[in-house]
């Protein structure tokens, strides 16, 4: 049990956590196994960028089977939990706010599946132009989903303002790459193919940042 949740039930007079404390619980530790499942993508992804590591793509593809498998199983938890229990308002807030974040860090997961997919189609553009600087944006979207499932981990909504600042710089390298991916503007066939491959990639990675902070928001707007 969080220990936020126990200091709701010492407020509350409980001396024990009842069945439906121990299944928000439970919901909750699923919740960041689903998390490091993505994260383990996310790191896996960014091989497939810096080095054309192919071993790791289809690692991606076999991880995000199972990261679809725990997303249905959670989302039919949240769902059962929902109709089989008269919960109080704050538990039912809280199970709608992991069936969003469950979301969300499935959508983080299917990312990157792409970026291997257009990793993997990259391979004669190796190395990458403006790899370096594609990498760190990636780092910083990594960052921000591991702030966001700390905030999950121990009820904490006072996160925002980090993860804000990490998503702006996100947005920020996402404009400057886009601007110098295409300028100048790719001459040859094969080299303007690699450069809308890469605004593929900077889509991804904003997207993901944009998720992430998502799963903040939404434990933020539960604990307030």
């Amino acid at each position: 049990m969080s220990i936020t949740a126990w200091r709701r039930l010492q407020r509350a007079g409980h001396s024990s956590p009842g069945p439906e404390y121990l299944a928000l619980n439970s919901l909750k530790q699923k919740l960041l196994r689903l998390g490091s499942m993505v994260e383990e993508s996310a790191v896996l992804a960014r091989s497939v960028l810096a080095v054309a590591d192919m071993e790791a793509a289809p690692q991606i593809r076999r991880g995000d089977d199972q990261i679809d498998i725990l997303y249905h199983e959670l989302e039919n938890n949240c769902t059962q939990l929902l109709t089989a229990k008269v919960l109080p308002q704050q538990q039912v807030r809280e199970v709608l706010s992991y069936i969003h974040c469950v979301r969300d860090l499935e959508r983080i997961g299917d990312y990157c599946k792409e970026l291997a997919e257009l990793g993997e189609r990259l391979l004669p553009s190796q190395p990458l132009p403006q790899r370096d600087a594609i990498l760190t944006m990636l780092d910083r979207c990594r960052s921000l989903l591991a702030l966001a499932l700390d905030c999950v981990s121990e009820d904490d909504g006072s996160a925002g303002a980090r993860l804000q600042n990490f998503d702006d710089l996100v947005d920020s390298d996402y404009e400057l790459l886009l601007e110098q991916l295409m300028d100048p503007v790719p001459t040859t066939a094969a080299s303007f193919e690699a450069s809308l491959l890469l605004v593929l990639v900077l889509r991804c990675i904003e997207r993901m940042a944009d998720h992430a902070v998502n799963v903040s928001q939404r434990v933020a707007r539960v604990s307030a």
